[in-house]
């Protein structure tokens, strides 16, 4: 056996000592909590789910959802009277008043589910599509979609070739609701405006920015059982006119999933009994804000002028189609320019 050099042995003490542990400090588990952290309770009283949202702020304000005054929590309800409010139907709680938001509408996944699509093929069969369970509920006996391969038949029944529903009635059942992030801001909106020109006909495209009927400065939070990001809308739609987006971002806040008991009958909805789960999708204090607005006396309009006068198309034709894919770029290089998609990011 070959001795160890004596450098090496001297590197080995070198690394352990400058690498040694001097002390620790426990941190207690629940002593903090990140924004946004979703904690689900069953109110016995109400006979419902809610959960209370760890406070998150947007642009240094905090987040609100609305609730009816009646549910309203006490130090809401005297920032009302303190600013000489009126109490309607609904009011919006901020998150540092520690409002309880209901969790009343969910999605079944699993083996009671409801198909998310469905297709006919040229031949008659139906195929069938389902949310599919996460691994993490399968480990807890939660039921997978059933397996279904249908057909029309002549008389226009369905039939089901495989899959039984009974052979899963031990299965567990799931439900989930989505919590979502909204913060409202201006609407983009183009349009096509035709008329005649002294020479031809023209057509003006505008981009038009609207702003939504009661506009909220705070970020709101809904809850919904099923949400899907919304994607940017085809520059070929935009240029059609008649186009509006969406006056708000959003950002997918949680997910809030329950397990029932064993053998509980399907279409069952949650209640004190059912555990429920949460996958948290966002953790840290968002900043957000849309373009730049033009300034309000310019007015940055493209006019086409095609030309079209007195039955002149035919010699003309092959210039104008040229004219106009040229055209076309430039609005959609203008339309990138001006419109209001909004963005979040953290800090």
């Amino acid at each position: 056996m070959n001795a160890i050099p004596a450098t090496a042995w001297n590197r080995l003490v070198d690394l352990l000592a400058r690498n040694q542990i001097l002390g620790s400090t426990v941190l207690r588990s629940g002593t903090w909590r990140h924004p946004w952290e979703v904690t689900p309770t069953w109110d016995g009283d109400r006979q419902q789910w809610t959960t209370r949202i760890e406070p998150g702020f947007v642009n240094g304000l905090d987040a609100t959802i609305s609730l009816p005054y009646r549910d309203a929590p006490d130090e809401t309800k005297q920032r009302l009277i303190d600013q000489k409010r009126d109490a309607d139907a609904a009011v919006d709680c901020w998150l540092t008043e520690e409002p309880q938001l209901p969790l009343t509408a969910w999605r079944a996944i699993g083996i009671d589910a409801d198909p998310g699509a469905t297709s006919t093929g040229d031949d008659g069969t139906l195929t069938v599509s389902f949310e599919a369970v996460p691994e993490f509920f399968k480990s807890l006996g939660v039921g997978e979609p059933p397996n279904l391969s249908s057909q029309i038949t002549d008389l226009g029944i369905l039939q089901r070739i495989s899959g039984e529903l009974d052979a899963l009635a031990e299965n567990r059942l799931l439900r989930a609701t989505e919590l979502v992030l909204y913060q409202d801001r201006f609407a983009t909106s183009t349009q096509w405006e035709m008329g005649a020109g002294f020479d031809g006909t023209n057509a003006q495209f505008s981009v038009i920015y609207k702003i939504p009927p009661n506009m909220r400065e705070r970020a709101y939070i809904r809850a919904m059982p099923r949400w899907q990001e919304v994607g940017s809308t085809p520059m070929q739609d935009r240029l059609l006119g008649d186009w509006t987006d969406n006056p708000f971002d959003a950002r997918h806040l949680a997910t809030v999933y329950w397990v029932s008991p064993p053998e509980s009958p399907h279409g069952s909805v949650p209640d004190g009994t059912w555990t429920a789960y949460v996958r948290n999708r966002l953790f840290w204090n968002l900043n957000h804000a849309s373009s730049v607005l033009e300034p309000a006396l310019k007015r940055e309009n493209l006019v086409l002028n095609t030309g079209l006068a007195a039955g002149l198309l035919d010699s003309i034709g092959n210039r104008i189609l040229a004219v106009i894919n040229d055209q076309n770029a430039a609005i959609a290089e203008f339309l990138n320019r001006n419109t209001l998609e909004g963005r979040f990011w953290s800090t």
